[in-house]
């Protein structure tokens, strides 16, 4: 098992992607995309470390708990801590959940790496949002995608295209504790 250097978790939302999923929000990014919605998660340094394995246990609870379908990994850039991330995908398919990757690189210069982890990170990803976040280009019109130079690749038959457009909304959750007030989703 590997770990994973987190900036945020949810362990059930609907604005993270379609349908009710765990979301992990990773740190660190040095695509630095300016407008980005997370500034705080782009900064490289040591944040909430956790072992895969207990993720693994994290998203089994919400599993019973929220009935998700699904994990998302958003960052920071979830390229950048692909191995890890890769375990989760990995598990996460042998269960029958679906993983949605946001990230700031094209599928493309994904692809170019030639990164075994990113390479198994794809392999079992099957929606990945890919695309720097063009804050001039926001997008109003797909659900849960950040500006319209970013596209929605389908890599697997887990989703049919057009289901970025199905609720044609933006959603907000915020999230109150006794120690933060979280929002996720898109405020704009």
């Amino acid at each position: 098992m590997s770990y994973l250097n987190l900036a945020s978790l949810r362990l059930s939302t609907e604005s993270e992607g379609p349908g009710k999923r765990l979301a992990l929000w990773v740190q660190g990014c040095e695509r630095r995309c300016p407008g980005c919605c997370n500034p705080n998660m782009q900064e490289i340094r040591k944040n909430i470390i956790v072992d895969t394995k207990d993720l693994i246990e994290l998203i089994q609870c919400s599993m019973s708990k929220n009935v998700i379908e699904g994990v998302s990994f958003i960052g920071g850039e979830p390229m950048l801590q692909a191995e890890g991330l890769s375990e989760i995908a990995i598990w996460a398919h042998s269960v029958g959940l679906t993983v949605l990757v946001f990230t700031g690189y094209t599928y493309e210069e994904l692809v170019s790496m030639s990164n075994h982890s990113v390479d198994t990170l794809l392999k079992d990803t099957d929606l990945l949002v890919d695309g720097a976040f063009i804050q001039e280009e926001y997008d109003t019109e797909r659900d849960w995608v950040g500006s319209k130079n970013q596209k929605v690749h389908f890599l697997s038959n887990a989703y049919n295209p057009g289901i970025e457009y199905e609720k044609h909304e933006r959603k907000m959750e915020v999230l109150v504790s006794e120690k933060d007030i979280l929002v996720n989703g898109w405020p704009y």
